[in-house]
């Protein structure tokens, strides 16, 4: 080891420099040690750090996992309990409330077993008024329940969800996207702007493909979007779909930025079955061309019955290393429309 004493020959008068050398020198070693132990102790922080990442990066994933596995599980309970076509409103919202309890507590019981808590804040249940409109006809083209072909569905929209029709491609006008006078059309128009959105669905008379075109807002004319060849297919008009496929043309009322009312036109050259689901009381929709589907057992098509539009709920997800809370909104097949 260096001798930190300085030689006999050096002390003198002199002296007290050569102290304060040894002392720099010790103060030097003294403060390499302590850099030495810093550097130790920020790598071990960072470290640390980056398996605290990693763990809440797994478990941010399992939460919204959840998320999604609430949101899907209560859409279902809302689209079969909708199908079930309750004529009293109550009845079907306490329903929903059993589906959802059922739900919750059987995924809790799940969630339990990993040590985790799962639940629904069943006490932030609520529920948005909506109205259900059907058509189960076959043989009957898309007409009024007074059988007319050009009519409104519904006034003074803002949302409409899970919009579904099933066309026979025999029943549909043979035509091109140029010449569309006489297909079936679904027309969305603004109720403060009329600018007006529309959807035609037709047989194609070149390929004798089932077609659908549109006509945007401000467009002159309407431009062939989508087509599938099959005798009959699912034109999913909120969902942007055909036979399943997406049809990125489809865009639901794009450019109909307010509320609006929706009608169809030309409803003889289309038959088949349809489904809708709009916001709001039974007063959403025209009842003077829609049956009221509470009155009988068999409602003539189109008919209506209340249903609930969308649920919303506060849930949470909790471990012994993450707490995540939030609000959800179901509203199957809804796409901001």
């Amino acid at each position: 080891m260096a001798d930190l004493n300085p030689a006999p020959d050096d002390r003198g008068d002199g002296s007290g420099r050569g102290d304060r050398g040894q002392l720099v020198l010790i103060t030097g070693l003294a403060l390499a040690v302590v850099l030495v132990a810093l550097v130790l102790v920020t790598n071990t922080a960072i470290f640390t750090d980056n398996l605290a990442t990693r763990d809440r990066g797994v478990g941010d994933t399992e939460a919204l996992g959840y998320r999604a596995t609430v949101i899907d599980g209560v859409g279902g309970i809302v689209e079969r309990e909708n199908a079930a076509e309750y004529a009293d409103r109550d009845e079907l919202t306490a329903n929903v409330t059993a589906g959802v309890v059922r739900f919750d507590d059987a995924i809790g019981r799940t969630a339990a077993i990993r040590a985790t808590s799962a639940r629904v804040n069943r006490s932030s249940l609520s529920y948005v008024d909506g109205v259900l409109v059907r058509h189960r006809n076959e043989s009957s083209g898309f007409v009024s329940a007074a059988e007319s072909a050009d009519w409104t569905v519904a006034t003074d929209v803002n949302r409409t969800r899970a919009f579904a029709a099933t066309v026979d491609r025999s029943s549909l006008a043979r035509t091109e996207a140029a010449t569309l006078d006489d297909a079936f059309a679904v027309v969305v128009e603004g109720n403060a702007s009329s600018d007006e959105w529309t959807a035609y669905v037709y047989e194609n008379a070149t390929t004798g493909h089932i077609a659908v075109a549109v006509s945007p807002v401000g467009a002159a004319g309407a431009t062939e979007v989508c087509s599938v060849d099959a005798s009959s297919a699912t034109v999913g008009f909120t969902t942007g779909t055909l036979a399943g496929e997406a049809c990125a043309g489809l865009d639901w009322r794009g450019g109909v930025d307010d509320a609006y009312d929706l009608r169809f036109r030309n409803g003889t050259s289309a038959a088949g079955t349809y489904d809708l689901t709009v916001r709001g009381g039974v007063g959403a929709v025209n009842d003077a061309a829609i049956a009221d589907g509470t009155a009988s057992d068999d409602p003539e098509s189109p008919y209506f019955v209340p249903a609930v539009y969308a649920v919303e709920a506060t849930i949470r997800y909790e471990t012994s290393e993450l707490e995540y809370e939030t609000d959800i909104r179901v509203a199957p097949g809804e796409s901001d429309a």
